[in-house]
């Protein structure tokens, strides 16, 4: 980004100016005629102006507060030597009190252009340069304090002589010079160590030339004990000698680049490449980017209009591309209307036509599961319709209790693969409910039936599958013989299903469907001891998600 240059010959005629006046005037002798305040007006208007001048350029707001800060020090600076010298020059104790109330803006400029050199990015640990700044502020206060209280310790200055203020500098002098000189020095290398730009970088010398003028100066008026005369006449004063080589010194930081600024936005505006113009209240145009106005309104040439502070800008927008390509677009809408209606339609379709596929598919794999046990249930039925039911009323009820309990599976059987359908894993309770059913048909036929149901886990689709049709075989293999059943599903580390009736099983072996057991993950034992014929269902940890509640029953 270009910066600031001094090109303004107004502004520089009216620095020059006041920087003359305030030069010659303090040169002449108050005896000749009493011009002594002049200066300090002078330099006041030369502060005011950068101060504006930084108000306007400084984005960074907490760059621009302590720059402005140190402003406000130097306005007051001079504001203390008027009274000092302007309005009270007679009163010995108003008089000594405002020349040590110097020592407060001559400690607060270093200190706020210090914290501004702070803030210049990259900030990096903003809360230690929070303390530093805190610690900085607590130091001039002090420094501040400890010189507006020199009457009762004189640690700063010891007066030897009364009202005409002969004095001898002690060792606190030497702190708080030592404190101003080092914030100097220090603003250089914070800003240069934070500076990422190596053309600011190999200008470092200018700012550190300005910076080492106003410690020459000072030094130059403290061997002379006061002003410096040039054939008796003062050259400067402490107050400009201080300020006015710190704003040179702040203003060539910023022309460099070391603080980011603002300006150069009218070149920038210039070459950006729009078709744009600012104009003022009368009219008038400001700036005007390099593109030629076109402000003729046609269909491919939008000439737009927005208020601004001032005034308004003007800038034209080419429609031309974009009404062709609205037209274009409108043409291929037109078309793709239909296709995409057709396309709409072809899709409802196919989710259909999927969807019966996938019910078609779950229905088939239901029917091939029970079709077996759907036929006898059938044959069942229809032996059961051939018998007279006073004559034959055992074999009628028998029929109807076996194909009841043929039945409840076929029905259960189907809900579990409903369930697993589109699931990795199902809640043992869902298989409890299953044999709770199944077992109240078998109570039917008078056999004792028994579920016992100790914690509950989630299953896996295949384990539930086959835990159920093990139990139908088994029940199933010994219909004529049972008269006692119970089945227990136990779950901690692992999960058991215990069939035990007083029956053997001989359809159930260690062996049953043994692979498809193996990989579902389970294990399959029987066991016949005390005419108990037990059958012991147990699920590894591969088939088993996680543990879900407790129940029983």
């Amino acid at each position: 980004m270009e910066r600031l240059s001094f090109s303004n010959k107004k502004i520089m005629l009216i620095f020059a100016s006041l920087f003359v006046t305030g030069m010659v005037t303090c040169m002449i002798p108050v005896s000749v005629i009493k011009l002594h305040h002049i200066p300090a007006f002078a330099y006041i208007t030369m502060i005011l102006i950068w101060a504006v001048s930084i108000r306007r350029r400084i984005v960074e707001d907490r760059i621009r507060h302590r720059i402005l800060a140190a402003c406000g020090f130097m306005i007051f600076l001079f504001f203390l030597r008027m009274c000092k010298f302007s309005y009270f020059p007679d009163d010995v104790f108003v008089n000594e009190y405002l020349w040590y109330g110097y020592t407060i803006p001559l400690t607060a400029i270093p200190v706020c252009m210090f914290m501004a050199a702070l803030y210049v990015e990259p900030v990096g640990n903003k809360r230690l340069v929070g303390v530093t700044e805190k610690l900085l502020i607590i130091l001039c206060i002090i420094i501040s304090t400890v010189v507006l209280t020199n009457g009762y310790h004189s640690l700063v200055y010891r007066i030897t002589v009364h009202p005409d203020k002969e004095y001898t500098h002690e060792w606190f002098y030497w702190v708080i010079l030592v404190f101003r000189y080092g914030l100097s020095i220090g603003i250089l290398y914070a800003l240069m160590k934070k500076c990422s730009l190596s053309a600011a970088k190999k200008k470092w010398y200018i700012p550190a030339i300005c910076i080492a003028v106003s410690c020459i100066l000072l030094i130059w008026y403290l061997i002379n004990g006061g002003a410096p005369r040039i054939h008796g006449y003062k050259l400067f004063q402490q107050q400009e000698a201080v300020c006015i080589p710190f704003i040179i010194a702040f203003e060539s930081i910023i022309q460099i680049g070391m603080i980011p600024a603002n300006s150069g936005y009218g070149r920038l505006f210039a070459h950006s490449g729009i078709n744009a113009c600012i104009y003022d209240n009368r009219d008038m145009p400001v700036i005007a980017s390099a593109e030629t106005m076109n402000e003729k309104k046609n269909e491919n040439n939008r000439v737009c209009r927005e208020s601004i502070s001032g005034g308004y800008i003007t800038w034209s927008e080419d429609m031309s591309l974009i009404n062709r390509l609205t037209r274009e677009i409108e043409e291929v809408t037109e078309e793709l209307g239909d296709e995409n209606e057709f396309i709409r339609k072809e899709n409802e379709v196919r989710a259909e036509r999927i969807s019966f596929e996938e019910r078609n598919r779950l229905y088939n794999r239901i029917a091939t599961a029970v079709r077996t046990r759907a036929v006898r249930t059938g044959s069942l039925l229809k032996e059961a319709s051939g018998l007279n039911y006073y004559d034959d009323v055992g074999e009628f009820r028998n029929r109807i209790i076996y194909a009841s309990v043929l039945s409840a599976y076929i029905k259960r059987m189907g809900n579990l693969m409903l369930l697993t359908d589109k699931a990795a894993f199902l809640s043992s309770g869902e298989l409890a409910a299953s044999l709770r059913e199944s077992l109240d048909y078998l109570k039917l036929n008078g056999c004792k039936c028994f579920v016992f149901e100790n914690g509950r886990c989630e299953l896996g689709s295949s384990v539930v599958l086959l835990a159920y049709d093990l139990y139908e075989e088994a029940v199933e293999d010994v219909w004529l013989r049972l008269h006692a059943l119970s089945v227990s599903l136990e779950y901690e580390d692992t999960f058991v299903m215990t069939i035990t009736m007083d029956a053997i099983a001989e359809a159930i072996s260690p062996v049953w469907r043994d692979r498809e057991v193996a990989a579902a993950g389970c294990d399959l034992s029987v066991k016949y001891e005390d005419e108990t014929y037990s059958i012991r269902f147990v699920v590894k940890a591969s088939g088993v998600s996680s543990e879900i509640g407790e129940a029983g029953s």
